[in-house]
């Protein structure tokens, strides 16, 4: 159907050998596997399985670029900042039963009586969280408009969000 040149198609996409083999169904032959032998230890097999069968590669054979680590911190701001919502959420309406006080000033009379190193740590830890994924969110909504999505922007924007999430930690967590 198609020679070995590469031939343009209706929107001038160029189609090549692999864009053709993607597109069109192949027929692959089958190949048989050896038979385990009754007298053969589970090991043996699944030694000869393993010389042959190549390992997945995982997260650390990548080098680590901006966009995909700051995503992946984003993300996992946004779990960790609805994660402690629900569980506050779920200990204050569960307050009652257990005959526990969850009112603000029950609560500021706790958390004052943490030694500093803790206190400003959960502080640091809270506005970290929050001001990184309030930023990240700001860096989204710009990409979402169109603008800043070239590899510069990107770049840019990262940074952005980093200082400005370090600065808005620093304040929270000290004033």
């Amino acid at each position: 159907m198609f020679s070995a040149a590469t031939r343009t198609g209706i929107l001038g996409a160029t189609r090549t050998s692999v864009s053709r083999s993607l597109a069109t169904p192949t027929i692959r032959a089958f190949v048989a596997t050896p038979m385990r032998q009754t007298e053969e230890p589970q090991s043996v097999v699944a030694e000869r399985a393993r010389k042959n069968r190549p390992v997945s590669p995982h997260l650390g054979i990548y080098q680590p670029q901006m966009s995909w680590v700051l995503s992946g911190l984003h993300r996992n701001t946004g779990v960790m900042i609805g994660g402690a919502a629900y569980l506050y959420a779920a200990m204050f309406g569960l307050a009652p039963m257990f005959g526990l006080d969850m009112s603000s000033a029950a609560m500021a009379g706790s958390l004052a009586t943490l030694p500093a190193v803790v206190s400003i740590g959960a502080k640091a830890l809270i506005s970290g969280c929050l001001s990184f994924h309030v930023f990240g969110t700001m860096r989204h909504l710009l990409w979402d408009s169109g603008r800043m999505v070239s590899n510069k922007g990107v770049f840019t924007t990262g940074y952005a969000a980093i200082a400005a999430s370090a600065l808005a930690t620093g304040y929270l967590t000290f004033f």
